[in-house]
């Protein structure tokens, strides 16, 4: 018997984060005799993390009270996010829930796997079901991801609109309040009625502050313009609460929903662990990339070979430039990379070294 069929479903507005595997042609390319191994990393990795999604999906705190039901596509080396909108007080947080899980993925796929990825987010329609997927949601951010350069998943302009507004004040209420504070601290006289205005508001102006708070700590503004999903946001976790609050609210989540309770620990290990962890596998990335000694100087495709490898190996630095941001801003030094550069004569193509300390005479852990 034929399969009935129903048609494509209709469009509807998602939040929609895409990325792809960095290194998946060069590692055809430069090491066919593994293809296999490689095969069965990626399988992993994404079956990890339709896992993860899957659990959130389930679970009492993400599945029936965030409504976080998070579907996934998966082509080769690309994977599409997306979650469908909605509306109401908990709309703004499901967003930033979402994007939190996405950085987690991406975390956890680099520590894990050693697999740098490179993507973007936005928000934009898509007609989606098991077989299918049509919309300019997905156009939009497939070619965010083509501009996205480096190993980072960057902002469409639709994301950022919504992000960057106000959710749960007025901004004309906002901005009344923020003038009548800065008058009362200049020590003009507040009326009751002004200081009655302010107190109305004032729960909502802490849940606003609140969200700020974790929106901040998952972006990040490069000098370009550019803004990125922050995969180690969980670093700078204090800046959102205190660690007396952190805790109530984990026995809280303990006591609703174990399962979740669980989950959030083993998201959450020791963060200096995460960094070392992090540090060592681009370490890994600019030793593979960093030096041309087995390319053939008299060769036009070694030539070629040499400028690819110094292609991929900016990529790489800029990933040690955003570890060693994350090290600063974490108060962990010990665990910044330190390194140098020079150049490969044959090729005039950029070498780099990596030291134990900052200091170039040092004793270096490998030239690469």
């Amino acid at each position: 018997m034929a399969q009935e069929n129903r048609g494509p479903e209709p469009l509807k507005e998602y939040y929609i984060a895409y990325f792809d595997l960095l290194g998946y042609k060069e590692y055809f390319r430069e090491h066919s005799d593994k293809v296999m191994e490689y095969l069965h990393t990626i399988y992993e990795a994404i079956s990890n993390t339709n896992y993860y999604i899957q659990s959130i999906r389930t679970s009492i705190v993400g599945g029936e009270l965030g409504k976080l039901s998070i579907r996934t596509k998966v082509f080769s080396d690309n994977v599409l996010l997306c979650m469908e909108t909605g509306g109401g007080q908990i709309e703004y947080p499901r967003f930033l829930a979402f994007l939190t899980i996405v950085a987690d993925i991406q975390r956890n796929i680099i520590l894990k796997y050693g697999l740098f990825l490179r993507g973007g987010v936005t928000i934009g329609s898509l007609s989606f079901n098991d077989d299918f997927v049509f919309g300019q949601g997905l156009i939009d951010v497939v070619e965010l991801e083509n501009t996205a350069i480096y190993p980072r998943i960057i902002f469409g302009k639709a994301a950022m609109n919504y992000i960057l507004q106000p959710h749960f004040v007025d901004q004309d209420d906002l901005k009344k309040a923020c003038d009548i504070e800065r008058r009362a601290h200049s020590g003009v006289y507040i009326t009751d009625e002004e200081l009655a205005f302010c107190n109305s508001i004032m729960p909502a102006v802490e849940k606003e502050k609140f969200y700020l708070r974790w929106r901040d700590n998952v972006l990040l503004t490069w000098s370009d313009g550019t803004v990125s999903l922050n995969y180690f946001y969980c670093s700078c976790i204090d800046n959102m609460l205190d660690r007396t609050t952190i805790e109530q609210l984990l026995a809280v989540l303990k006591e609703i929903s174990p399962e979740d309770y669980q989950r959030v620990c083993a998201t959450s290990p020791d963060q200096m662990k995460l960094l070392e962890q992090h540090k060592n596998q681009i370490i890994e990335k600019l030793k593979e990339y960093g030096q041309y000694s087995d390319l053939d100087v008299s060769s036009l495709q070694g030539t070629k070979d040499a400028e690819l490898r110094e292609y991929i190996l900016k990529k790489y630095l800029w990933v040690m430039m955003f570890h060693n941001y994350v090290c600063i801003r974490s108060n962990a030094p010990e665990h910044m990379i330190k390194s140098g550069s020079t150049c490969d004569i044959r090729f005039m193509r950029m070498t780099v070294e990596i030291y134990e300390d900052d200091s170039p005479k040092a004793k270096k852990v490998d030239k690469t």
